[in-house]
């Protein structure tokens, strides 16, 4: 065989290693996208659950209560004030939180 016929054939060889290469490559380039697609979609279902509004607000009720009955009524009227309101039901429900802790540390 003529080195130009063994070099053109040395090159086919190559060019075929070349395209399986880059099959490859497209292949690993579609499974990371899936990989990458699923893990966004797993981090939008990790959003923080739900919070029961009427069950935090059965909590600070239930410590306003506690801490009034230890004597400290004015103490929870003024907490109610600094959140704003007269009574818990006139309280954002964003703040129970917070006015839950405020509330149980009255009596320290």
């Amino acid at each position: 065989m003529s080195h130009t016929k063994h070099f053109l054939e040395e090159l086919r060889v190559l060019q075929e290693s070349f395209d399986q290469v880059t099959a490859a490559m497209g292949e690993l380039n579609t499974t990371l996208n899936r990989m990458l697609d699923k893990e966004e979609q797993d981090d939008e279902a990790e959003v923080a659950p739900k919070r029961d509004i009427q069950a935090d607000k059965e909590a600070v009720r239930g410590m306003l209560a506690k801490q009034a009955s230890k004597g400290l009524t004015k103490e929870v009227k003024e907490l109610l004030k600094k959140f704003g309101a007269e009574k818990l039901s006139d309280v954002n429900p964003d703040d129970y939180e917070d006015l839950y802790y405020s509330a149980e540390s009255l009596d320290k």
